[in-house]
């Protein structure tokens, strides 16, 4: 067996391309683009699992340690014969009587912490394992037993860092441990700390140092086998249902234990997700107005389609209102890879608003969305402006029956003076946070903080704020009981400005507040029997926009139907409405259009704050973003709307250069959706 095996050992560069793990699709996605310690305290969340009990090891064991003649695979031993049932330990006077189970990190180093892991947990030869005794492993200089064939040892430890006595397994199987060392370290990282020394530690990576070189070493001089592969696969078949990282990516090692604690985890053989990069759930297409009676009752706009990793056909499909309809309702993988076009025709039967929503699935992961927006009016009216270029559009109207002049009116758009600051973002799971206050009943639990009881109200307080600016906050909550009828009371300054009604079950929503004072504070308030579970808020302040008349507006125009305007801005925003005169006799006001200068149909991205745990923020002429998921799409504007850069996500932190200072908004494209925030860059 060691001949074979040393054979394996000297081949380890190309067995290594036809051992490769194959763990199942998206196990280890969370992980992918995170490093060192977050990165294994993610893969610790990953590989969690149930205890499969202490008895069921011996049946775990007939899968994950069958040798290919049916017998018990040992790792203690190379002379043992064991058979499944039949040979379990009781009593034994040498190597070769019965198998037990071995604990390769000894259960009683770990207190309370669960020891029937079948990962850790391996069958052996019971009298070696009796004197390996509760010895670490190590490896030996001067030697007290060796098994048959010396295969195993016990004695003095040469190695660096330790001096008492250890168990030194044989070269065959020093990286199978090291493997399990690595997994432990991972998968009881928080407990390690408790571990009584032994080659642990409460610090990152969670091993000695002395253990962990030593490690290192077995690691790379016994690389993954196939034994180790099939011993991985079973125990994530059998009951216990978790994988052992380190069997299925090898590199995770040096990403966790090694040198390369600052390298994102990014495995080559995880399909990436296909998504779109236009459009992107939450963004809005408004077709305008059009005008019921004229010649021309409806309006039509194009929208651009393209993702990537497509594989699949796309569908389309429009519901809430039969007055939108979409030009296909497929599109091919290979055309929403390299982009395609479809038209949006809006033709409404009866005066109003109308809105409908075009989805878009199929080939993808998670269906986009896109919301339709359209109105009818009766008779004079302004519609769609034509003929857009970067500095000029024409405004459209249908002409008013009596006039015989027209007054028309065109706004820029122009952005707030603030920029949007978030002031808070915190959750509730562990109780209110540092610096708030409650009144009341209010308790910690169910990863929420519960705002009242069946007799008393309960309510939590934010410290003093300052709220001179418009702001939006943002909050999670859920009802106690359904029967409860729950309300989440939003009140500022003691003054009631909301009601979130979570009585169907929990609900985000944001609330936009009216300015207030300097020292103002937030109030969440449940009353009495109506109890809510308060999961999250988050407050940001400033930011908005306001429109201002263009320079020579509004002006008469004449008897006319349609207007150019021109030296406007590149990729802004402008609104514009007609009023209907006959002589100096105001007849008629239109409606108010949108059009976006250098842009043919307005798809207007909804702004949200990031998903909770994403961070973006700016820095030396760089934005920075933090703990973004796999594959997550970023895409960097300027405040005109001008695209500055656009990038897929895999690291834990992402940096984007932009070589100048500034504001930018950024956007997020994640399979929950498409969030943005301003970004202030210094």
């Amino acid at each position: 067996m060691n001949t074979n095996r040393r054979i394996v050992l000297g081949l380890s560069v190309c067995v290594a391309l036809f051992l490769q793990a194959a763990p199942p699709a998206g196990y280890y996605d969370d992980a992918v683009g995170k490093s060192g310690s977050t990165l294994q305290s993610t893969l610790a969340k990953i590989i969690n699992h149930s205890d499969p009990g202490y008895d069921s090891l011996w049946d775990i064991y007939k899968t994950t340690d069958r040798r290919a003649d049916g017998k018990v695979w040992d790792m203690y031993s190379n002379t043992t014969n064991f058979t499944f049932g039949s040979d379990q330990c009781g009593s034994y006077g040498g190597e070769g009587d019965c198998y037990n189970r071995e604990h390769s990190i000894p259960k009683s180093w770990r207190g309370g912490s669960k020891y029937s892991d079948a990962h850790m947990v391996v069958p052996t030869d019971g009298y070696v394992n009796n004197r390996r005794s509760s010895y670490p492993f190590g490896e030996v200089g001067s030697s007290d037993y060796v098994s048959d064939n010396s295969f195993s040892k016990v004695g003095t430890c040469k190695t660096s860092g330790y001096s008492g006595t250890v168990f030194e397994p044989n070269d065959e199987y020093k990286g199978d441990f090291a493997r399990i060392y690595f997994y432990a370290a991972t998968r009881y990282y928080s407990e390690c700390g408790s571990w009584s020394g032994n080659g642990f530690s409460g610090s990152f990576p969670h091993l000695d140092d002395w253990t962990c070189n030593m490690m290192l070493r077995w690691h790379q001089l016994d690389p993954v086998s196939q034994k180790e592969i099939d011993r991985n696969d079973a125990v994530y078949e059998s009951r216990q249902g978790n994988r052992n990282p380190f069997v299925d990516y090898p590199e995770l090692v040096d990403l966790i234990f090694g040198s390369e604690t600052s390298t994102p985890f990014t495995p080559g053989n995880i399909t990436p997700s296909p998504y779109l990069d236009t459009p992107v759930s939450g963004e809005e297409m408004d077709l305008g107005t059009v005008a019921l009676g004229s010649e021309e009752a409806f309006v039509s706009s194009d929208l651009y389609i393209k993702g990537a990793n497509i594989t699949e056909n796309l569908t389309l499909t429009i519901s809430g209102s039969s007055y939108f309809t979409v030009s296909k309702s497929s599109i091919t993988a290979d055309a929403a890879m390299s982009g395609a076009t479809v038209t949006i025709t809006y033709t409404p039967l009866a005066t109003g608003s109308h809105t409908a929503t075009l989805t878009i699935g199929g080939g993808l992961r998670t269906a986009v969305t896109v919301s339709l927006y359209g109105n009818a009016a009766e008779g004079f009216a302004a519609v769609r402006a034509t003929k857009i270029s970067d500095t000029s559009f024409q405004a459209n109207w249908v002409k008013h029956s009596q006039a015989d002049d027209y007054e028309l009116s065109v706004w820029s758009v122009v952005k707030g003076e603030g920029v949007a600051q978030t002031v808070f973002d915190v959750s509730f799971a562990n109780g209110k946070p540092e610096g708030w206050s409650t009144v009341g009943y209010t308790n910690n639990e169910n990863s929420s903080l519960r705002l009242a009881s069946g007799s008393n109200d309960g309510t939590v307080v934010t410290p003093g704020l300052d709220l001179t600016s418009s702001s939006a906050l943002t909050v999670t909550c859920a009802p106690y009981k359904t029967s409860d009828n729950s309300v989440l009371y939003v009140l500022v300054d003691g003054v009631e400005v909301a009601q979130i009604d979570c009585a169907a079950g929990e609900v985000t929503e944001t609330i936009t507040l009216e300015p207030a004072t300097a020292a103002s504070s937030i109030s969440l308030k449940a009353a009495k029997s109506h109890r809510v579970y308060l999961k999250s808020a988050k407050l940001v302040v400033g930011g908005g926009s306001e429109t201002q008349l263009v320079e020579g507006y509004p002006q008469r125009v004449g008897d006319v139907s349609f207007y150019l305007v021109e030296g406007l801005e590149a990729s802004c925003e402008y609104h514009y409405e007609v009023v209907a005169y006959k002589g100096s006799t105001k007849l008629a006001e239109s409606n108010r259009e949108k059009v976006v200068t250098g842009v043919s149909t307005v798809v207007t991205p909804i702004e949200k704050t990031m998903p909770k745990g994403v961070y973006v923020y700016g820095y030396d002429k760089a934005i920075y973003i933090d703990d973004a998921p796999c594959n997550a799409q970023v895409n960097c504007y300027a405040l005109d709307g001008s695209l500055v850069t656009t990038r897929t996500l895999h690291a834990e932190r992402e940096v984007i250069s932009l070589n100048r200072a500034g504001i930018y908004i950024v956007q997020l494209i994640t399979e929950r959706g498409s969030f943005a925030t301003r970004v202030v860059v210094y």
